[in-house]
C-alpha cells in the first residue's frame, strides 16, 4: 500500500526590523513571549504546520511560517498579526513579508 504524504505548499517569511536590541532582556522576553503566547495562536489557525523564528543580527529577526494552503495562511497570519498588536510587539518592530508556494522540500519523518 502505497503511503501519501499531503505536504504543506504556502510558505510565508516575515524580515523583522526592531527599533530594540534584539539581545537586550525586552527582546528576550518578547521572544519567549512569542515562543509560548504566539506559537499558541498559530497552533490553534486550521492548517498551521509550523512556525520558526531566527535572530539574525541586533536589529533584524527571519521568522517562517509554513501552511497547508495560501488562504488559509493569510488568515492565520492576520490573526497572529493581531495578537502581536493586541500586546505590543507591533511596536516593536516592522515586517516585510514574502509569501509564496513551496516548490521544493524535504520533510523528515
Amino acid at each position: 500500500m502505497e503511503r501519501q504524504v499531503t505536504v504543506p505548499h504556502y510558505l510565508r517569511i516575515s524580515v523583522g526590523r526592531w527599533n530594540i536590541d534584539t539581545y537586550s532582556p525586552d527582546a528576550e522576553r518578547i521572544f519567549r513571549q512569542i515562543e509560548t503566547d504566539g506559537v499558541a495562536v498559530f497552533r490553534a489557525q486550521p492548517g498551521f504546520v509550523r512556525y520558526r523564528l531566527m535572530r539574525e543580527n541586533a536589529t533584524t529577526t527571519i521568522a517562517v511560517a509554513e501552511w497547508e494552503s495560501e488562504a488559509l495562511g493569510l488568515a492565520g497570519a492576520e490573526k497572529y498579526r493581531a495578537w502581536m498588536r493586541s500586546v505590543g510587539i507591533m511596536d516593536r518592530l516592522t515586517l516585510e513579508t514574502h509569501t509564496g508556494e513551496i516548490v521544493a522540500g524535504l520533510c523528515s519523518e
